[in-house]
């Protein structure tokens, strides 16, 4: 399994996520297998997104796309997203 790790900045939340909501069907057929989401704490406008997938050439495919990009601009993403492709080193149990 891949791990694409996403932060980035939200003009607004709410608006974000109904964007995110709606995507997950492009998600899928471009290989993601799930998601986790994450808010700061401090910041509820920036967001970390653990995405699974089935491979990290479908991860980078993904991301090459402009559609999805353009999809990040009407969310309301401000600035570039920080972005890394990791590889699963299993869990511990602490």
């Amino acid at each position: 399994m891949a791990i694409l790790l996403v932060r980035h900045k939200v003009a607004d939340y709410d608006q974000w996520r109904s964007f995110y909501d709606r995507d997950g069907e492009m998600r899928r057929a471009a290989g993601c297998t799930g998601t986790h989401l994450f808010r700061n704490a401090n910041d509820p406008n920036e967001i970390i997104i653990n995405l699974q997938w089935d491979s990290v050439e479908n991860a980078e495919k993904f991301l090459a796309d402009p559609a999805v990009h353009q999809v990040m601009q009407q969310a309301g993403v401000i600035g570039q997203p920080d972005i890394w492709f990791l590889d699963d080193a299993g869990r511990t149990p602490s």
